[in-house]
């Protein structure tokens, strides 16, 4: 699977900021002005890439960086009710994460979870997700889906390991292209 590297350029440093702010329970953007009332069940397919050359001091595009290792990832997120509202602040009870919102295969263990179903779930469909699990209580498995394509049905996946919005693991970064199955909206 490919994406259109032009396309993120831009984008490296903004996931990285948005699954840091997931790693730490609060939203990274507001939610879009025209989102979908009833969303997709969708199952993701990805082809992510161990990042091994990131450099936070510097503005990198995805051309720039070098992957040493490529796994296959697989999650999905039910249909449902479509945002409305802006998800809790992080000093608020969080949302409750609908049932199968959840990694499906991940034969490589690149987000240890401690359990498959995602502890966070912010679905600005058909713009961007942000994914958040558990790891232990002090450390976060934040993901970021971006630049999705819905004609091409394709879209970025950005994933970290995080404590907090400061500190991330380096060694536990992946970038990578998704295909996206989509099936028919949830009825009401």
């Amino acid at each position: 699977m490919t994406l259109d590297r032009a396309r993120l350029s831009a984008s490296l440093s903004c996931a990285i900021a948005g699954a840091l702010a997931v790693a730490i329970g609060s939203a990274a953007f507001a939610a879009p002005a025209a989102a979908p009332a009833r969303l997709p069940s969708r199952v993701f397919t990805c082809d992510v890439g161990h990042v091994m050359n990131f450099d936070s001091t510097k503005s990198q595009s995805p051309d720039q960086l070098k992957f040493d290792s490529h796994h296959r990832f697989v999650f999905t997120l039910p249909g449902g009710p479509g945002r409305t509202a802006l998800p809790p602040d992080v000093n608020e009870k969080p949302e409750k994460v609908r049932a199968g919102s959840r990694i499906v295969s991940d034969p490589d263990h690149i987000a240890p979870q401690r359990k498959a179903q995602f502890d966070q779930v912010v679905d600005y469909w058909p713009k961007r997700i942000e994914l958040m699990g558990l790891i232990t209580d002090q450390l976060r498995n934040a993901i970021v889906i971006d630049h999705i394509d819905s004609a091409n049905r394709t879209a970025n996946l950005f994933m970290l390991r995080a404590s907090e919005l400061s500190h991330f693991e380096q060694g536990h970064i992946y970038q990578g292209t998704c295909k996206i199955k989509v099936a028919a909206a949830a009825k009401s």
